[in-house]
């Protein structure tokens, strides 16, 4: 089969390999309190870090990100890339007994794209046949490509040959669903450690919420022998005490801040990694001013970017000239996409943000700028940049931000009601397609919480989604990055590094530019 992403250069970075006796526990600093771990509806980093845990579909990415057999032992697609046939392994079994069968995709796979269940991700099932009618109420789901051959295989059938669809059945919303379990344990399903059920490596034991959840290790999972760490707990620390917690050995693996960064410079705990994290301020367009693109262009161009990351932020984060981040192996025609976009998101410059800013509020018939709202979650990192932010627009603008922190979750969930005027944002795409990251500001996308709307971008996304061709996509692309330039339906401020703190003897373990945070299957502690 002809694999369209070979993820040749994933931007990872993986802690020293080692022997030792495998097993043991590990513990990790989650930070934030997931706000879903139901596999068909979470969105965010951390619910996808437990899901990676407890469950696995057809396929998995194995720690380079490459596409490999997970459920599925083997699968396969016709030439004209519309057909994709799945065949799963003998003797599966789900944590509670339950053999799992092609039935059990059919069914999640349904529910994702059930418009009744709000998932953020359905969008990523829309390249099957029929999957968006379904989720607009315009078919039934007989209509929809997803066929049941027989308990072991699956036959998928797409809208355009989507050369990335091995990568997107990776993802969460295409893990299988137990229609049973389901119905024994209605709503509550993924709300509670006792109210999951597991596909994949690990069983989730215990969940203390905004505490911790542990996880064990899964004796029906068809590679349990393979599944080096007994015991896995994710923590809830607060970032502001991360580096704290792990000097006093109450985390192996945590991520920190790039002050907190500075007490380990040179010593082997430290761990810094490349990431596909864009940190952007998501405008509310239903909120005037703001719903004009003149206003939006000149609060981008009175911040200065480049003395926030030089600066205020000492170089730990990475400048940018595009949305699609670069550097991380996504590709264009030729080289690096971002390389190849000839646009470049709105510059520094107060005095043409002053002129954009008076053209915009006399043509929304405002006088003034309006005292408006940043909303930043928990974090010293949020918080340096959102008081940069509000110094450059008092300054620049003469604008009158107020800040509000909150917790990660709140965030999260004012964006998706829409509660909020501006948030300190940030997105990571799934795999290495520009069009993970440029899909976010099509009209129908479930996670553009902004509303941003433009007839022309909807276009562009659906002729990238529609053909395998390089020479058709990359073009469309390219003029989609044009489009966020002119229009900013978010300000742009940087592409996030990671850094870790990492207790030695722990092994194994690999961080992701994309994708999600961590790669843990191979991870164990060793002396």
């Amino acid at each position: 089969m002809k694999k369209i992403l070979l993820l040749l250069s994933m931007m990872i970075f993986m802690v020293a390999c080692g022997g030792g006796s495998k097993g043991g526990e590990i513990t990790i600093n989650l930070r934030t309190e997931p706000s879903s771990i139901d596999p068909q509806i979470t969105t965010d980093i951390p619910g996808g870090t437990v899901d990676e845990l407890v469950m696995e579909g057809l396929l998995r990415k194995d720690k380079n990100g490459k596409s490999v057999a997970g459920l599925a032992e083997k699968w396969e697609s016709t030439t004209d890339g519309l057909k994709w046939t799945f065949h799963l392994r003998d003797g599966l079994k789900w944590s509670n007994g339950d053999p799992i069968t092609a039935k059990d995709f059919k069914a999640g796979w349904l529910r994702a794209l059930d418009p009744a269940t709000g998932s953020g991700n359905a969008n990523l099932l829309f390249p099957i046949k029929n999957g968006e009618a379904f989720n607009s109420k315009k078919v039934s789901a007989d209509e929809v490509g997803i066929k049941v051959i027989d308990d072991k295989t699956l036959e998928v059938t797409l809208e355009a040959p989507t050369p990335y669809f091995d990568d997107l059945v990776t993802f969460k919303a295409y893990m299988p669903l137990n229609e049973k379990y389901y119905g024994e344990v209605k709503d509550k399903y993924f709300m509670e450690a006792d109210k999951t059920i597991s596909s994949g490596p690990y069983l989730l034991k215990e969940w203390v919420h905004n505490s911790q959840l542990v996880f064990e290790k899964n004796p029906d999972y068809w590679d349990a022998k393979n599944v080096k760490t007994d015991k896995i707990v994710l923590k809830l620390i607060d970032s502001e005490v991360a580096a704290s917690n792990f000097k006093n050995g109450e985390v192996d693996v945590t991520a920190i801040n790039f002050e907190q960064s500075k007490e380990f410079k040179g010593k082997p705990e430290l761990v810094q990694a490349n990431d596909g994290g864009m940190w952007y301020l998501l405008f509310n367009t239903n909120v005037k001013p703001l719903n004009n693109a003149k206003v939006r262009k000149a609060i981008s161009m009175a911040i200065n970017k480049k003395e926030l990351v030089e600066k205020t932020l000492d170089n730990s984060e990475k400048n940018v000239k595009s949305f699609v981040p670069s550097g991380i192996g996504i590709k264009g025609l030729e080289k690096d996409f971002a390389e190849e976009v000839p646009t470049s998101l709105p510059d520094y410059n107060p005095e043409e943000a002053k002129k954009l800013l008076a053209e915009g509020l006399k043509e929304e018939g405002m006088q003034q700028f309006p005292s408006i709202e940043l909303v930043f979650g928990e974090g010293s990192n949020t918080k340096v940049i959102s008081e940069f932010v509000q110094a450059s627009l008092k300054n620049n603008l003469g604008i009158d931000l107020k800040l509000s922190v909150v917790k990660g979750k709140e965030r999260i969930q004012k964006t998706k009601q829409r509660n909020y005027q501006v948030t300190l944002h940030n997105w990571t795409g799934d795999f290495l397609d520009p069009i993970t990251y440029l899909d976010l500001f099509d009209s129908k996308n479930a996670n553009n919480r902004g509303d941003y709307k433009n007839a022309r971008y909807d276009e562009l996304v659906k002729t990238a989604k529609s053909t395998a061709d390089p020479k058709v996509r990359v073009p469309a692309m390219i003029e989609m990055e044009k489009i966020i330039s002119e229009e900013v339906p978010v300000a742009v401020l940087f592409q996030r590094q990671k850094r870790y703190l990492v207790n030695p003897e722990v092994k194994d373990i690999t961080f992701l530019s994309i994708g999600g945070e961590y790669f843990l299957r191979d991870m164990y502690m060793g002396k």
